[in-house]
């Protein structure tokens, strides 16, 4: 669908009357043409005609049956059609790369997951991912049926205005076009986004967006960074970079050097590489430790998972290590509440994993530095999807797409092989 259109044009017009009552349809579930006349303001011809484009063209809308009626013929309802139009939505992670085909609705029909081997190489990865996308399209759900794009999640700046990745530190890339990369092992269209806010992407279009419009989410993980979502609208600024939450400075004085360079970084000092990186600088002082044990001594094994092990055991050096970095955690997500005013904080990431070890201490700390009572009582708590956050959120790139119409024209019907 071209967004070549003039302002103003009876095309242009049409397109966004198409887009509001696509995203109607899906928004209300089961309803008939006359109530969306009715909410959106367009005429009952137009709607119908539309509705019918929707169903009979684009494929994206389907009749169910009919409702209730008020007094004449019954109404015939629609729906949002998600079962037969189908993406593929991946988790570029520094350990593995999984992806899933699954339908507009978010179910997931398959799955592949590779590791990456980042030690391997630039074209190495792009290899794998190529192969996860070509395993996920030979499945038999995808003949003769619509793969609309693919999402990718991606760790590291996004700068959207060029479409290229900035910088990956976990991947150790710069200036990177995913999608010229991509395009000779896929003929399909390629969406990507920094993986906190495709997560955050995934809640407003599948999870708690559909209860409220203002609430972040925080990714803990080898890194730490922020999806923000204002107003049901994800926050980018000009060039697509907001939401680089672990390299705010949270410790002036500290030694801790973040990879961006800066000292004192949340990421720095509360991820899941900060809490590995400091219990291995413990360790090398501290003849009794349980993580000594868990690695028989080579304490280059030791990471985030082994340290909340420890702690749920009991060891003292592993608690305070979660502790610090909860407190951390807590100050700056009060002074996240205290700038963004959102109705729910979200963890995802490793660091959910954890939550029994800092989740209670960070929401402590962040009511207490929260400035009114309206702050103190914002909800914070896990991801809807746990670790399926960062797939959900990629196969919601490709969806926030379809439902402003972009895409449509430009993908094939996938024949039967």
């Amino acid at each position: 669908m071209s967004d070549s259109h003039p302002k103003g044009s009876p095309q242009y017009i049409n397109r966004l009357n198409k887009i509001r009552i696509l995203n109607i349809i899906r928004e209300k579930g089961h309803i008939s043409r006359a109530e969306i006349s009715k909410l959106s303001g367009i005429s009952a011809p137009s709607v119908t005609r539309i509705v019918d484009g929707l169903i009979h063209e684009e494929g994206l809308v389907q009749e169910i049956g009919v409702g209730i009626s008020s007094g004449g013929r019954r109404p015939t309802l629609v729906e949002f059609s998600g079962q037969d139009n189908f993406v593929i939505g991946i988790d570029l992670g520094t350990t593995h790369i999984n992806g899933v085909l699954s339908n507009l609705n978010a179910e997931t029909i398959n799955e592949i997951r590779y590791d990456t081997h980042i030690e391997e190489g630039f074209e190495s990865i792009i290899d794998r991912i190529g192969d996860v996308i070509c395993g996920l399209m030979q499945h038999p759900r995808t003949k003769k049926k619509k793969v609309l794009g693919v999402g990718i999640a991606v760790p590291g700046l996004v700068n959207r205005s060029e479409n290229i990745i900035e910088i990956s530190p976990d991947l150790h890339w710069e200036h990177v076009d995913l999608v010229k990369y991509l395009k000779d092992k896929c003929d399909l269209p390629i969406k990507f986004d920094n993986v906190t806010r495709v997560m955050a992407l995934g809640e407003l279009w599948y999870g708690i967006g559909r209860e409220v419009k203002y609430f972040c989410v925080i990714n803990v993980g080898y890194g730490i960074g922020a999806g923000i979502i204002i107003d049901g609208k994800p926050l980018y600024g000009p060039y697509g970079m907001a939401g680089e939450f672990g390299h705010m400075t949270v410790e002036k004085d500290s030694q801790v050097k973040c990879e961006c360079g800066n000292y004192g970084c949340l990421e720095a000092l509360a991820s899941g590489h900060a809490i590995a990186a400091r219990a291995i600088m413990e360790a090398e002082t501290n003849d009794n430790t349980i993580l000594k044990e868990k690695v028989s001594g080579d304490l280059g094994k030791i990471d985030a998972k082994l340290v909340a092990e420890a702690a749920r055991e009991g060891e003292p050096l592993s608690q305070k290590i979660y502790r610090d970095a909860a407190e951390y955690l807590g100050s700056a997500i009060a002074s996240m509440i205290n700038l963004v005013s959102p109705q729910m904080v979200l963890l995802g990431g490793g660091g959910a994993k954890s939550e029994d070890l800092i989740l209670d201490k960070i929401k402590k700390i962040a009511k207490e530095r929260a400035i009114n009572t309206r702050s103190r009582n914002v909800i914070i708590k896990p991801v809807t999807f746990g670790e399926n956050a960062a797939t959900k959120g990629a196969v919601a790139l490709i969806l926030s797409e379809v439902l402003n119409l972009k895409y449509l024209d430009e993908v094939p019907v996938r024949e039967a092989s």
